[in-house]
This record gives structure tokens, C-alpha cells and sequence, in this order.
């Protein structure tokens, strides 16, 4: 059950086109005007993780000293990143996708293909919320708080540039960064610190869908979230397996071309409570394993963690959400570690949104975001805060939900036509 839940995850996760006058709503013909079936839609952006004509390899990379011993986790503790190479010199294109994401299925290896295509190298790092990403790659162990969480990323980015140019001579001539979601809000911090510092030297940003403000979007998922309870437990074990019986003939072919409009048709039979039950039900499949991760790297007496004991505690962290994860492992690291013990859980949530960093974004000429206006975790109020503050850099399209229309060929070929393509 749990692999067709994994896959199911996949299915489920993952204004008027452009204010500046360049698009009409009448060019932007998008499909599907329920935001909940558009965000469906991204069940076939490689669900199995393949991606026709590129060879992925796995790279293991060592970032963070001593987390590679830690009881019950031995030998996991180097960062796994997906690499998809040239023969030759090229631009490289870091993608990371959002919470929980792994490197090896979904939208980023969608555009890990297109992006190959193209001539680039691409690199697919794991989310910060994931187990990998926390245990590698983490300082804290207990990723949540985005400022820190993109330092994490910056500096696990380099370690992976000095792994590949070491191990696997590859030639790099530029490089560009796209973030989905969660990775889409850690890497517009990335570019601040990139700008700053200049380590990397990221040429240009692509950032599709952050969440403007965090706490809305918590909010949200957590509203999400409690549909499980309304709908009792044999409910919403009939929900997952009436979806896997519509996703499956799409989890489980490779399509090229796929059938988006056979698949909305067969999500279209769910309720809006049941799209978002099912679009919520992704967080419970990688917030168990984050959640253990995070205690044995926070525990001293972690030595005396057993391998049943491991599962026992996996077994019940299922039932986390996302604000109780932030309540009552991220926020109380954070306040122990900045020494701001008296700082609250709103403060911890509120500076990890793009408020704080909006004159950074508007500066900064580097930077591009792709939006919709009907974006279910996303406030209408941040998002034009965001759209000022960006101009002409910034996106705003009508409907697409969240992630829904990146395979939609005007936004596709836009992201795309951010970076060029390689000489």
C-alpha cells in the first residue's frame, strides 16, 4: 500500500497572465478553471522519474561532518543528488522542488529532461524538508525556518560543485536556478545570499509558485489536513483508493504526450473537500521520516534508539502536520539556537516569508517568479505586494492552481525561455 500511496503523492503534489500588458486573459487558454484539478494535473509530470534521452546518475555527496554514523540512520548521511550531465562543457541548472521532494520523480526530473534537452547539465537537489536533506545537509537537524534552511542549500549546492568538478570533471560555463514551491521560497533567500557573497555565481533565478506568506500557506494545508478527521478513517481510505484507480494508468505509463484532460475527467467525479484531502495527504507521507530525523539528530540519548523502536516512532509521527512539526520541533530548535527564547511561533513563521526580503527581490534583476492568481496557498494581498515589488519580472497568470499549468506550453516555454538554451 505504501509504494501506490508514495505514488499517489506525486498526483497530488507537485490574475490576468502578465499586468504589465504583455498577455490577455483571452491568449491564456488554460484548460481548467478549478484550482484543486489543475494542481492534479502535475500527476504526469514524471511520475515514474523518467526522462527519455538523459542519463541520470546518483551522486552522493558528503556536506555536514558526524551524520553519517548516527544510530539507526548509518550510512545515509551524505546528501543524494540527481545528475543529468553533458559530455561536454555547459550551463548547469540546479532544481529544487518542494516539501519532501527526492531528486529522482515528478516535476523536477520533467524539467530536468526539458531543461537537458536544452544542452545544460541539471543537478536535482532533495527538498530542505526532507529526511535526506536534514540529516545531510542540516545544521540544525530540524529544517523549517527558510533563511536558515536556504544557508543549508547554499552550502550544500557548493560541496556538490566541488564533488562534481573532482569526481566527474564536469565543465561548467554558467548557472541557473529553478525552485518549485517551498523551493521556490528557499531559493528567492538563495538569491540574497548569493548576491551577497557571490560563491555560486547563479546567473538567473526562475522561482515557480512561492509562497508569499508562510503562514497563510500553513494555515491552509492545516485546513487541508483536517478533512482526514471530518471524514473518518474508512472514508478516507476509500478516497486514496478510488485516486489510485484514476492515477494509476498514469503513475504507470511513460507518456511523452499525456492525456491531461482523460485525467481531470477522472478526478473530476471527487468533491472540493476530497481534491483537497488528497492534495494534503502528501505532507503524512514525508513528514514521519523528517520528524524522526530530526529526533535522533536533536537527542543525546539517541545511541539507544532500536531499530523497532525506530518504526514505532515513524508510526506515530504519521499523524503530524505541518504546523505541529514547525510548533514543536522547528521553532523550539530555532529559539534555542538563535538564543531568542522568548520569540514566538508567528515570528518564526513570519521571517521565513518574502516580506522581509521583498527590496532584495525588486533589486535584484536576476530574479523571475511564475504565479496564478488562483493559487489556494496563496493570499491575494502578498501576491500583489509581490507582483509590485517584481514588475516585469514576475508572472501572474489567471488559473493554474498550485504547479498546475507548468506544463502548459505558454508557461513552459517561459520558464524555459528564461535561461536560453546552451551554444
Amino acid at each position: 500500500m505504501s509504494f501506490h500511496v508514495a505514488r499517489l503523492s506525486l498526483v497530488v503534489l507537485t490574475s490576468l497572465a502578465l499586468f504589465s500588458g504583455a498577455s490577455s486573459a483571452q491568449e491564456y487558454k488554460f484548460p481548467y478553471r478549478d484550482p484543486y484539478l489543475a494542481t492534479i494535473t502535475t500527476a504526469v509530470l514524471n511520475a515514474d522519474g523518467h526522462t527519455p534521452g538523459a542519463k541520470r546518475q546518483v551522486v552522493h555527496v558528503p556536506v555536514l561532518p558526524g551524520r553519517n554514523g548516527l544510530p539507526t540512520l548509518e550510512g545515509r548521511g551524505n546528501l543524494s543528488v540527481a545528475l543529468y550531465s553533458q559530455r561536454g562543457p555547459a550551463p548547469l541548472m540546479f532544481i529544487v522542488s518542494g516539501i519532501g521532494s527526492n531528486p529522482y520523480f515528478g516535476a523536477a526530473t520533467y524539467f530536468a529532461g526539458l531543461f537537458h534537452q536544452r544542452g545544460f547539465h541539471v543537478v536535482i537537489l532533495p527538498s530542505p524538508m526532507s529526511w535526506n536533506f536534514a540529516l545531510a545537509a542540516s545544521r540544525s537537524g530540524a529544517p523549517g525556518y527558510v533563511p536558515e534552511d536556504a544557508r543549508d542549500l547554499y552550502v550544500a549546492m557548493q560541496k556538490t560543485l566541488e564533488v562534481l568538478k573532482s569526481r566527474s570533471g564536469l565543465r561548467i560555463t554558467r548557472i541557473g536556478f529553478m525552485g518549485v514551491s517551498l523551493g521556490a521560497l528557499e531559493g528567492a533567500y538563495l538569491s540574497v545570499l548569493d548576491a551577497k557573497e557571490g560563491k555560486l555565481g547563479i546567473e538567473k533565478y526562475l522561482l515557480a509558485n512561492p509562497p508569499a506568506d508562510l503562514t497563510f500557506a500553513v494555515k491552509k494545508l492545516d485546513e487541508m489536513d483536517a478533512l482526514r478527521e471530518k471524514f473518518g478513517r474508512a472514508k478516507s481510505e476509500g478516497i486514496m483508493l478510488k485516486a489510485m484507480a484514476v492515477a494509476e494508468p498514469f503513475t504507470e505509463e511513460r507518456r511523452e504526450h499525456p492525456d491531461f484532460g482523460k485525467l481531470v475527467k477522472g478526478f473530476a467525479v471527487f468533491t472540493n473537500e476530497e481534491l483537497q484531502f488528497l492534495i494534503a495527504g502528501y505532507l503524512e507521507l514525508v513528514l514521519p521520516e523528517l520528524v524522526y530525523v530530526s529526533e535522533v539528530i536533536q537527542e543525546h540519548n539517541a545511541g539507544k534508539v532500536t531499530p523497532p523502536e525506530a518504526r514505532k516512532r515513524i508510526q506515530d509521527a504519521k499523524t503530524f502536520t505541518f504546523s505541529e512539526y514547525s510548533e514543536k520541533i522547528g521553532w523550539p530548535v530555532w529559539k534555542a539556537q538563535t538564543g531568542q527564547p522568548q520569540a514566538d511561533l508567528e515570528t518564526f513563521t513570519r521571517q521565513g516569508s518574502l516580506a522581509p526580503i521583498l527590496g532584495d527581490l525588486r533589486s535584484n534583476p536576476r530574479v523571475y517568479i511564475v504565479h496564478n492568481a488562483d493559487d489556494f496557498l496563496a493570499d491575494g494581498k502578498s501576491l500583489d505586494e509581490l507582483k509590485e515589488a517584481m514588475g516585469s519580472r514576475m508572472v501572474v497568470y489567471p488559473y493554474g492552481g498550485h504547479l498546475g499549468n507548468l506544463w502548459y506550453p505558454p508557461v513552459r516555454d517561459y520558464v524555459l525561455g528564461v535561461f536560453g538554451s546552451a551554444p
